[in-house]
């Protein structure tokens, strides 16, 4: 069984994730389109449709590139460069590059699930979108997102030619928030939700539409933080 190379790049300086598109415009010039995997276009306004193998993040409040199987060496296209200074909104960000984490990973399904937390996940193109609005049980939502998920996923794994002993098991735990944020100038309903899944999914990947510019960032759930959790809901409640 292959294991798929995994980095994580870490810069130093605080960033808003409402500018993420815009790094990320930068970082593409900044690398002269040699490489399709920062870009996804293949020319004459022809797009490479696949899933983001360099995404865009904020973590810790600054900027980090996450970079999958062979987006792990043209990645070199960036690092050759003598500095990373980027002119975003008329403001200019001289980059340091703070952490840098590769590793291997074995992307593929067990005989027990993984508890995940996935923030603004955005499931749904026009099309789900009005079908979704239709739908007027709470538990209806719910199936239909779960649904979605389990679609995003199954894509990624195949994507990333995971490992399948199993076959993929999802099931959406609570759903946290719905929030609109903008993306390519149109406003799109976001989730934020927790779920279980047989599959591994390495921290920080991104799940759903726009992965690559921060959406959907699928984080795991250890039973520290789930009990954390669990308390502050109960204090919520307790309050409300």
């Amino acid at each position: 069984m292959n294991k798929t190379k995994y980095l994580q790049i870490q810069f130093d300086q605080p960033f808003q994730s409402y500018d993420i598109p815009k790094l990320r415009a930068a970082i593409i010039e900044k690398t002269k389109r040699e490489s399709t995997l920062f870009h996804n276009h293949l020319g004459d306004d022809k797009f490479l449709y696949r899933y983001p193998l360099i995404q865009y993040k904020i973590k810790d409040r600054k900027p980090c590139l996450i970079c999958l199987a062979e987006a792990t060496d043209d990645i070199h296209y960036l690092l050759r460069e003598k500095d990373f200074v980027f002119n975003i909104k008329g403001k200019e960000y001289d980059f340091e590059i703070e952490d840098v984490r590769l590793r291997y990973v074995q992307i593929q399904t067990w005989d027990t699930d993984f508890k995940y937390s996935i923030l603004h996940y955005m499931a749904l193109n026009q099309d789900n979108f009005s079908e979704y609005k239709k739908l007027e049980r709470l538990v209806d939502k719910i199936a239909y997102v779960e649904n979605m998920l389990s679609k995003h996923i199954t894509l990624f794994a195949e994507e990333l030619n995971a490992h399948l002993p199993f076959p993929i098991n999802v099931q959406l735990l609570e759903i946290k928030e719905e929030k609109y944020i903008e993306y390519k100038e149109v406003f799109h309903l976001t989730f934020s939700l927790t779920f279980k899944c047989n599959l591994l999914i390495p921290e920080y990947a991104g799940i759903g539409k726009g992965v690559s510019v921060g959406f959907g960032i699928v984080k795991p759930i250890d039973d520290v933080q789930e009990r954390s959790s669990r308390q502050e809901h109960r204090r919520k409640y307790e309050t409300a």
